[in-house]
């Protein structure tokens, strides 16, 4: 798939302190590239009331955040990158 980082998710990525959780995003990211289509990627799950925005589970041992998620055909938008309580009162 075809990533569009966007600058909110940039600043969200750079606010985390955890390696454990940078390595998950890592991998999940590397996850998303090598997918041919989102149901290849898994913790996938379509936003209620949404046709195109989606939440991808990132989860370390300490630690679980969300990925606020577009997408489009094979485009992917990655929007937010919160911890799992928060990220539904800023995204979508």
């Amino acid at each position: 798939m075809k990533i569009v980082v966007k600058g909110t998710f940039d600043r969200d990525a750079d606010k985390v302190r955890g390696k454990e959780i940078r390595h998950a995003l890592d991998n999940k990211i590397s996850q998303i590239e090598k997918a041919k289509n989102i149901t290849h990627v898994t913790g996938v799950i379509l936003l209620e009331g949404y046709s195109h925005h989606y939440r991808i589970i990132v989860k370390s041992k300490n630690y679980s955040y969300r990925i606020g998620a577009i997408v489009r055909g094979e485009t992917i938008w990655l929007v937010r990158f919160l911890p799992r309580r928060i990220i539904y009162k800023s995204f979508p």
